[in-house]
């Protein structure tokens, strides 16, 4: 998922510009049963050729040639709505599971194709498959996913005298690491207001969610107001950072050892591995409640346009570039967790950071998916609005979100 792919991809590289290598040869107008146009986010020319290999392998396969364009990611979207609105658009389309919801009016449902295909969707991770779906339709098929996890920083863990975080630990293990941390003058945790990172944490706390399991918001939900509050008492007792609008700086203050611990996701961690100065590791979201998904996960996959005029070569080629083949080579090159199962344990070898293995089918058991609303993008924005207010304590939680459900029309 890019939420921040590796710059090899989706998370970590997060800071994104303007439109990447687009030149004729990628044009949308020049698409023709052997010859299709891909859009994807691209961090530069690097990224480009990589994923370009992943193009590659259609035709290798006996498929169409498959020509990527694309934008930094922070443009991704907003091009991506331009081109589907306005008869340019590409045949294959990325897209998070997140906003899955926000283009089913000019995506087309998948499922019959994978049928005729004679596609096993089985071999597909159930929560990345499940991401991809909107009202039971299969809009992509899933390239990554993954739960949202904490990475933290063993030597400062170790300097303080508080244990390492085990997966499934629980809030009072979160709670008495963090005294460990408070009496050595340090701050253990990177506040964050990102939709995914901030509806994940919560989740965990005490199970409140805006986006319900249908996919409806609830932004009157109490109990994601108490987890506001709770984030809040946090940054006040000096266990948390302040949250701040700048989305990299719970990454980077985890990078410059300002703090024990931060919340990413998979797609994030071996790129995070090859940049910090110190051994990282990685556990579970930790858990106030005792039943009921301890976090949410978000992937992406790869989609056919409405408009596309060739959706059965279209589906050939994103059926080759989810295959076992493709996402292992993926997963050996460390990008993103692999939507596919079978290439999972690729990943994990290629991790070389122990008990990762441990950590993230834990994490995916108590994990569900993160459904999108045709909503989302305002909602992250009133997070980054509000939501700084609330945690860093400028108003309650209550408050804050009476705010964010009257600008949605709740």
């Amino acid at each position: 998922m890019k939420r921040r792919l590796l710059v090899g991809v989706t998370a970590a590289a997060a800071a994104w510009g303007m439109l990447v290598g687009c030149s004729s040869s990628s044009s949308t107008s020049n698409q023709s049963k052997d010859k299709l146009v891909w859009s994807m986010w691209i961090a530069g020319s690097s990224d480009k050729a990589a994923w370009q290999q992943v193009a590659n392998s259609v035709s290798a396969e006996g498929g169409p040639k498959v020509t990527i364009q694309g934008a930094p990611f922070n443009d991704y979207f907003t091009k991506l709505r331009t081109q589907l609105s306005t008869g340019s658009a590409p045949c294959v389309v990325s897209i998070q599971s997140l906003r899955a919801a926000n283009y089913t009016d000019v995506l087309r449902p998948i499922d019959s194709y994978a049928k005729k295909g004679g596609l096993d969707l089985s071999e597909f991770d159930t929560t990345a498959l499940n991401g991809m779906r909107v009202d039971g339709k299969l809009y992509a098929l899933p390239y990554d996913t993954g739960p949202m996890l904490l990475f933290y920083n063993k030597d400062l863990f170790r300097q303080v005298g508080a244990q390492e975080p085990k997966p499934g630990w629980t809030l009072a293990d979160f709670n008495a690491a963090a005294a460990k941390f408070k009496a050595a003058g340090k701050t253990m945790f990177a506040s964050s207001v990102s939709d995914m990172n901030l509806e994940s944490i919560i989740l965990g706390y005490n199970g409140g969610r805006v986006i319900k399991a249908d996919g409806t918001l609830d932004p009157s939900n109490p109990a994601f107001a108490k987890g506001l509050d709770w984030l809040s008492s946090l940054v006040k007792n000096g266990t948390a950072t302040q949250a701040s609008a700048d989305t990299d700086a719970p990454s980077n203050n985890f990078v410059s050892k300002r703090v024990g611990m931060y919340l990413d996701g998979p797609w994030s961690l071996l790129d995070k591995k090859g940049k910090v100065k110190f051994p990282i590791g990685v556990t579970t979201i930790p858990t106030g409640h005792t039943s009921g998904p301890a976090t949410f996960s978000a992937g992406s996959g790869f989609g056919i346009s409405k408009q596309c005029a060739y959706p059965d070569q279209a589906f050939k080629a994103i059926k080759t570039m989810t295959s076992q083949k493709v996402l292992t080579s993926l997963a050996r090159q460390g990008r993103a967790f692999p939507g596919r199962t079978a290439a999972q344990q690729t990943w994990y070898e290629n991790a070389h950071i122990d008990g990762v293995e441990s950590v993230l089918k834990t994490a995916q058991k108590a994990s569900t998916p993160l459904p999108g609303n045709k909503q989302s993008d305002q909602l992250q924005q009133l997070f980054s609005q509000y939501g700084i207010q609330a945690v860093n304590g400028q108003q309650s939680g209550a408050e804050t979100m009476k705010s964010i459900a009257g600008q949605l029309g709740q």
